[in-house]
């Protein structure tokens, strides 16, 4: 008996040791335990956010400055899936800026306030330079216009550009202002419409609504006024668009424009109402219609010929220049090098102070803006002049289409 109780003792004995030093036993904790402490900061952050931080997430350039130091990042593809639950669609971001629908909707016209540099080659433009100039020159003598003119033209392909007093300014003796030096006569419309349409697009003006002037007794539509005030040279509609938003209106936004050279003062003669009272008593000037420079002119038919298509407003007005009825001096000579040849162009004339002007865009092989301005000419010489800039023109960038 007592062999038999030592050996079930020996037995249990070696049965029981092995178990006591097995890895669960309480004392392996510690080790455990240390390493639950030391990753807790981790766990906490990547499992443990608060529920509110989700729905005021801060924009992506913000996490790293708020990551904690030594903090485990979140995953960029969890970063990025968060931020697409924040964002709705076509709505502000949590910046507060807008989204990236309104922001290629607005890009869709883009009124330019100055020419946009050309990939300038100097040789190649040398060499535009010299021939655009020489036509201007061979024009002029062909002509025998005597007194100062300016030019301006701009190939629509490179945009290159170049001209002969092109922005030319004077002090007024008046005022001592600085102005553009040419008398607009009729072009000051083109001003007109365009100053309109960028009212009309900005919300400052309704293009639904029919607008009243007391003077006249007409009703008008914007749109369909601006028509008829460019393509008939409409006097009336002119004075009529003065009066609906002022001179000083009228030269900030073609300051916002860009254009800082022409000015415009005062209602033409010609029309119902005009008298130079009536324009000091309104406009604070005797001064009629505007001052404008051949390159100012020519930023306007820029815009025009690039949103034609993408912008009702430019749409319009370039219709109104194709439409316009006095065909005397561009058109005649584009038409002898090509009679379908579209031309949006605005004239101006003012027999009294010798002044023929006209200004447009030429639909040639390739494409090119021509405005031309004179002075104190006479109707054959002013007329001729710009008659054969266009034809030469014309010729010159059908020969590099």
């Amino acid at each position: 008996m007592p062999s038999r109780i030592i050996l079930v003792i020996i037995l249990l004995t070696l049965i029981v040791l092995p178990i006591t030093g097995s890895s669960g036993i309480p004392w392996n904790t510690v080790p455990a335990t240390m390493e639950t402490t030391e990753t807790t900061p981790q766990v906490h952050v990547e499992a443990n956010p608060a529920p509110s931080d989700k729905s005021a997430s801060p924009a992506p350039e913000e996490q790293p400055d708020k990551t904690v130091a030594g903090a485990l990042s979140p995953l960029p593809e969890e970063s990025s899936s968060e931020q697409e639950e924040n964002d709705p669609p076509a709505s502000q971001n949590d910046d507060g800026k807008t989204s990236v629908e309104e922001v290629q909707d607005e890009e869709q016209v883009v009124i330019a306030d100055s020419f946009p540099s050309p990939d300038m080659c100097i040789w190649e433009y040398t060499v535009f330079k010299n021939e655009v100039l020489a036509i201007i020159d061979q024009a002029e003598r062909s002509s025998g216009i005597k007194t100062v003119y300016g030019v301006f033209v701009l190939d629509l392909v490179n945009n290159y550009s170049c001209g002969v007093n092109e922005n030319l300014t004077r002090i007024d003796p008046y005022d001592n202002m600085e102005e553009g030096y040419f008398n607009s006569a009729s072009v000051i419309k083109l001003f007109q419409g365009y100053i309109l349409c960028d009212m009309m697009r900005r919300g400052e003006l309704n293009v639904d609504e029919v607008y009243y002037d007391s003077v006249t007794g007409r009703r008008f539509k914007l749109l369909r006024m601006i028509r008829d005030m460019i393509s008939y040279s409409d006097n009336n509609y002119s004075n009529a668009a003065l009066r609906l938003i002022g001179n000083q209106k009228s030269n900030e936004v073609l300051n916002r424009l860009g254009i800082h050279k022409s000015r415009i003062y005062g209602e033409m003669s010609g029309a119902i109402g005009y008298s130079r009272e009536n324009n000091l008593k309104k406009y604070g000037t005797v001064k009629r219609c505007a001052r404008i420079t051949p390159r100012d002119t020519g930023l306007i038919l820029y815009n025009i010929y690039i949103n034609r298509e993408n912008d009702i407003y430019m749409e319009t007005l370039n219709k109104a220049l194709i439409g316009n009825i006095y065909s005397t001096r561009i058109p005649a000579g584009v038409s002898r090098v090509n009679r379908d040849y579209e031309i949006a162009h605005k004239t101006g004339t003012n027999s009294h102070l010798g002044v023929y002007n006209d200004a447009g865009i030429i639909y040639c092989k390739r494409p090119f803006i021509l405005v031309a301005f004179t002075q104190s000419t006479s109707s054959s010489a002013g007329q001729n002049f710009i008659r054969s800039l266009a034809e030469q023109l014309t010729r010159y960038f059908d020969s590099k289409a």
